[in-house]
């Protein structure tokens, strides 16, 4: 299967989007912002973002407790 230049492009941006969400949460974790436990995703951001970009509107995803970059890759 031969993926566009357009749709690598948009695979990135939600990476990108994705890892500063992680980013993010894991700050705001550390200032004791966020209660409980955190678990990350960094630098798993790729495989949700590139499976999700190939999924339709209609489609469901099923996640973990590392599911952040998931449901983000997915539109939320």
């Amino acid at each position: 299967m031969e993926v566009s230049n357009e749709k690598l492009k948009e695979i990135y941006v939600v990476m990108k989007r994705c890892r500063v969400f992680e980013e993010t949460i894991a700050s705001h974790y550390r200032k004791g912002l966020i209660p409980g436990f955190l678990h990350t995703s960094c630098g798993q951001e790729a495989i949700p973002a590139a499976v999700c970009a190939m999924l339709r509107r209609e489609d469901y995803i099923l996640t973990t407790h590392r599911g952040h970059s998931d449901i983000i890759s997915k539109g939320a």
